[in-house]
């Protein structure tokens, strides 16, 4: 009977510590499976390298965008995990939905420079740094290559 409550210190464990350095692994976001994908962004002199952490994903998951000067990363997840017995009673069903949006302020560019490929869990951007041009409020949606 004692299991069923817990003590006051599991409790405070599961209280996200807001000062901790790694924030976003004890947070609340680990506790609701809500997905912050890692992105590193390297200045490669004339153009930028972006590189995203997506497990679990398949490349129709992702989408990525440019537009007024953002670049939009946006990814959605889907799974459903069954296991049954022989009665066809549920045993254990969970579902995990998620999704997220990056974006980053890249400037004005000639949209048709930027390459992407999406491999192993691994996007991968190469995006030309901003030169001027006239303002094109038209959205530009990056194909990516297997």
């Amino acid at each position: 009977m004692a299991n069923l409550f817990p003590n006051k210190r599991d409790f405070l464990d599961f209280i996200p510590k807001l000062f901790d350095r790694d924030l976003e692994d004890r947070s609340l976001f680990s506790q609701f499976n809500v997905q912050i994908p890692k992105v590193d962004v390297i200045d490669k002199g004339d153009e930028y390298e972006i590189s995203a952490e997506l497990p679990g994903y398949s490349k129709n998951d992702l989408i990525v965008e440019y537009k007024n000067e953002y670049l939009t990363i946006k990814g959605q997840k889907n799974e459903l995990y069954e296991t049954n017995n022989d009665n066809e009673q549920y045993i254990r069903k969970e579902r995990t939905y998620g999704s997220f949006e990056r974006s980053f302020y890249i400037g004005e560019i000639d949209e048709q420079q930027i390459k992407g490929t999406f491999e192993n869990g691994l996007l991968q951007l190469k995006v030309p740094k901003p030169y001027n041009k006239q303002n094109n409020s038209q959205t530009y949606r990056i194909l990516l290559d297997d």
